[in-house]
């Protein structure tokens, strides 16, 4: 098989781009609407610090299907993880829950 010779080539690429739609001027200039107000770039709100001392323990509850089911839908309702649910239940009965306690703890999808 031969090498191309690629200095042989002679194609203009400006003709080229000129038959592309994307390089066409504009008919007639559009009219110049208001520019929008500029973002503002505001700060995440920083989590509350957790007390080193208090270790998380993990905690396993079973339930029936059906009750499993019951539990995920309201607290898909309540735009809540079933876990910001069940916390939000025990400081509704007096449990000392903090509003750290509360926080997703699922990593941030980018």
């Amino acid at each position: 098989m031969a090498k191309k010779d690629l200095a042989s080539v002679t194609t203009d690429l400006s003709a080229l781009a000129a038959m592309m739609p994307t390089q066409r001027a504009a008919v007639a200039p559009i009219a110049a609407e208001p520019a929008p107000a500029p973002l503002k770039v505001v700060a995440k709100p920083a989590a509350a610090p957790k007390a080193k001392d208090e270790p998380l323990t993990q905690f396993s509850l079973s339930l029936r299907k059906d009750l499993r089911k019951q539990l995920s839908r309201l607290a898909g309702d309540a735009d809540m993880t079933m876990r910001a649910f069940v916390l939000n239940a025990l400081k509704e009965k007096g449990l000392s829950v903090r509003d750290d306690d509360i926080a997703d703890l699922r990593k941030e999808r980018h």
